[in-house]
Parts: structure tokens; C-alpha cells; sequence
């Protein structure tokens, strides 16, 4: 029962709905039998002061004695379901005519006022009493005169009881319309979450197209946020699929080349020839690994940029890390290699890792496809922006081609070849940071410029 409860909204729901009903019944019951106990209270006591003011009004004097005519119809109504007693006392407070041993209730002056009520015992029984008191002027007698009604109680409680009785049913039978009406409210709110779950499990695991189902307003931002992750999903799924087929287009061409020069040497006798191929079959594995760790790069990066918080660094001292890094590789040529920098941080939110390998794919092309003599990087600060600038004195990259060279395994027309994936890395990875990659075509050489949003101060 418990894991039902936990698992199912409309358990939970409707577990909630019958405990407040119920509480609510309850407290309605309550309070119903409080009232029936007050109303049939007024009712009675209405009753039985019109009984005693009766009782008052039929006194008379008769041969100087104080007498009592018993109004029938009055005592009748009264003792219906109750015992009923009544005393009436004379102005010498004698006792002439009930019972003698009823006592007179409260203060007789209130009682000379008008009628007055109030609870007592009378042989052993609970009643509730009504007393008067009658001034009488005549020639033999002179003075007040108090009359003394009592009731029991079971006629009152018999009404309060029927009362609460009626009450209660009314209660019971509005609960558990109200409980049918919830349980039926609850199903017809939940009906729109059972049509999603039908459709996305009536749909094809390849089939990631949003959600188009009429859904009430309180539901709308869930199947927004579900349609939402569908096309993030079916994006990310797009990209590597194309990242798939394109690395494994990629990889399979240098690999067969590999495995012909293999074979070439492995038949080939002349010392000579076999070294020249030794040479190629390096050259072709150097290629081959720069690709592999490319693909790998390229991989990392299209997963950093959704999964991976950014944090605050300095760029200045990344892109000066990054080009010690790859000084090497113009170890085998004069290259005069330059790093201009300010001298007061600049600092930007980034992954560090995905912008290193950014920095480090444009730098290595513009050293090894680009420059002839000289390579600069320059860290500098525009208003928000932040930008690193990494010119080289080679041909550079036309124009026409620079919408293009950015995207996956595309390689300018410079005929140096490589793996074209540099510079889509450092696009994919500058756009997830907010920025951009921008080119530019001067006299003396190509630039090729990142620029990053400063960090929030």
C-alpha cells in the first residue's frame, strides 16, 4: 500500500481528497449535533415557558385561597415524551398547588420580570426548570404569587438526536458525492499525462519529432519541457551520427592507404626503397594519430559544451600555456614565434580544457599551414569582449571559403592538406562559449581571431 502510495499521483490525490473529507465530516457532525442540542433546547424551552406563562395566567383566588385551573392542552404538549411538574406558591410562600418539594429556581426578582429558565435535578432526573412570578390585586389577596415549570430532558435529546441523525446523512451522502467527484475530477486531470505516455510509447525509438497533443495550460510547460529535451536529444543524436559516419569515412581512407604501404614493404627488397617506404608508413601513422586525436577532440568537445560548467580563468595566461606548448613543432624551420599581452589579467568564464584544445588546433595550423617566418598570438581586451588573435605571414585562407572551412573534415585550398577538424573544433567550442571565430586577409599575412564575452565582475 505504501509503494502504491509513493509511485501513484492519483492515490496520493485522492488519499489527500478522503482525509479531508473526512475531517471534514467529522468536524460537520460535530458542530451538527451541537446545533440540534441548541435547537431543540430553544424549541423545548419556547414550550415550556409558554407552559409556565399559562400555568401563571390560571391562577385565581377563590374564597381568599390562592387556586390553580391546570391548562390541559399546555400540559399535554409538554409531557407528550417527558414527565412534567409544576408547584405554584402564594404570596405566603405556601406551596398550594404541584408538587411541594419542587424548588423554585434562580431569584424571584428576576422571576416578577418574566419568565426564567435554568437546568436542575428533580427526583432523580435531569429537567430543565421555567419559574414566573404573577402580582395579584385583589380585595383578600395581595401580592406575588410564583408558579414553577419542570421538564425532564429525553424529548430534547430525542429531537437533538433525529436533528444530528438527518444531518449526518446529508454529510455522508455530500462526502461521498464529493468523493466521486474528486476521484473522477482527478482521472479526467490525469488523462491528458496517460495520452503522453501512450503516444511516446506508440512511437518509433528513432522518432524524436515534438509532441503534438492538446493538453490543459497546467501541463503545457511539462510537454513544452519533453518536446524540448526530444529536440536537444535528436540534435545531439544527429551530430554524432554525422560525427560517425564522417570519422569512420575519415579514418578508413588512411588506413587503407596505410595498409598498401605495408604491403609494399613487405615486398620490396632494394635497401633504399625500403627505407623511403619505412619513412612514408611514419609520415602515414603521424597523420593517422593526428586524426585519431582530433576525432577524439572533436568527440570531447561536442560533449563539454552541454555537460560541463563553466568556470573563470585568466586568458592570457591559457593562451601563453598553449603556444609553449606548441613551439615544438617549429623546431624543424626558422619561425620567429611572439606573444603580445597586457599586463593586467583578463579574465573569462570558460572550460578550460575545451578552450586549450580550441587555442591549440588554430595555433597548430597556422604553424603548420600557414606560417613561413613568422607566427604572433595577441591577448587583448575590447569593452566586454576579449579576443586572441593568432596571425601567421602564409597565404592564408580565400574568402569564399571561410563560411565553409569551419565546418567538420573541410580543409582549405592551400594543398597542404590535414584532417580539417582544427578550426571546426575551435568554431564548436568559441559558439559554446558565447563567442565567435572571425578571419581576416592582410598585406603581410591571415589572422584567424577568437573572441570570448568577459567574465561577469
Amino acid at each position: 500500500m505504501r509503494e502504491r502510495l509513493r509511485s501513484s499521483l492519483y492515490a496520493r490525490s485522492l488519499l489527500f481528497i478522503v482525509a479531508g473529507v473526512s475531517v471534514g465530516a467529522v468536524a460537520l457532525s460535530v458542530a451538527a449535533y451541537s446545533y440540534a442540542r441548541v435547537a431543540a433546547d430553544e424549541a423545548y424551552d419556547r414550550l415550556l415557558v409558554g407552559g409556565v406563562i399559562q400555568l401563571a395566567e390560571n391562577i385565581f383566588v377563590q374564597g381568599g385561597v390562592i387556586a390553580l385551573d391546570p391548562p390541559a392542552a399546555a400540559l399535554a404538549s409538554l409531557s407528550a415524551y417527558d414527565l412534567v411538574f409544576y408547584s405554584v406558591t402564594d404570596t405566603r410562600s405556601i406551596v398550594v398547588a404541584g408538587y411541594p418539594d419542587l424548588a423554585f429556581p434562580g431569584s424571584v426578582t428576576a422571576a416578577q420580570k418574566g419568565a426564567i429558565l435554568s437546568d436542575g435535578t428533580y427526583q432523580g432526573s435531569p429537567v430543565r426548570i421555567a419559574a414566573i412570578g404573577r402580582y395579584l390585586s385583589t380585595p383578600s389577596v395581595t401580592g406575588w404569587a410564583y408558579v414553577v415549570l419542570a421538564q425532564t430532558r429525553e424529548a430534547r435529546l430525542a429531537l437533538a438526536r433525529d436533528l444530528t441523525l438527518r444531518a449526518v446523512l446529508i454529510i455522508a451522502a455530500m462526502s461521498l458525492l464529493t468523493l466521486l467527484a474528486g476521484g473522477l475530477a482527478i482521472r479526467y486531470a490525469l488523462a491528458p499525462l496517460a495520452r503522453i505516455e501512450q503516444e511516446l510509447a506508440a512511437r518509433d525509438p528513432n522518432d524524436l519529432r515534438p509532441l503534438s497533443i492538446e493538453t490543459p495550460t497546467e501541463i503545457h510547460t511539462l510537454v513544452s519541457a519533453i518536446s524540448m529535451f526530444m529536440e536537444r536529444l535528436s540534435g545531439r543524436i544527429r551530430i554524432m551520427q554525422r560525427f560517425i559516419g564522417d570519422a569512420a569515412h575519415q579514418i578508413r581512407t588512411p588506413l587503407a592507404a596505410l595498409d598498401a604501404q605495408v604491403e609494399l614493404l613487405s615486398t620490396t627488397r632494394n635497401s633504399a626503397q625500403r627505407q623511403a617506404q619505412i619513412e612514408r608508413i611514419q609520415h602515414r601513422s603521424t597523420e593517422l594519430r593526428r586524426l585519431t586525436n582530433q576525432l577524439l577532440s572533436h568527440a570531447m568537445v561536442i560533449h563539454r559544451s552541454d555537460a560541463v560548467a563553466m568556470a573563470q580563468l585568466d586568458l592570457i595566461a591559457l593562451a601563453r600555456a598553449v603556444l609553449a606548448d606548441a613551439v615544438p613543432l617549429s623546431f624543424h624551420r626558422e619561425v620567429r614565434i611572439a606573444f603580445q599581452a597586457p599586463e593586467h589579467a583578463i579574465m573569462i568564464a570558460a572550460d578550460a580544457v575545451s578552450l586549450r584544445e580550441a587555442l591549440s588546433n588554430v595555433i597548430h595550423n597556422a604553424l603548420t599551414h600557414g606560417a613561413v617566418t613568422a607566427l604572433t598570438v595577441t591577448v587583448s581586451q575590447d569593452g566586454p569582449q576579449a579576443m586572441v588573435e593568432v596571425f601567421d605571414d602564409g597565404p592564408g585562407i580565400s574568402p569564399s571559403e571561410w563560411a565553409s572551412i569551419i565546418a567538420p573534415f573541410t580543409s582549405g585550398s592551400t594543398g597542404k592538406g590535414g584532417s580539417g577538424l582544427g578550426l571546426a573544433i575551435a568554431s564548436d567550442v568559441i559558439r559554446s562559449h558565447g563567442g565567435a571565430i572571425r578571419f581576416a586577409m592582410r598585406a603581410d599575412g591571415f589572422a584567424v581571431m577568437l573572441v570570448l564575452p568577459l567574465a561577469s565582475p
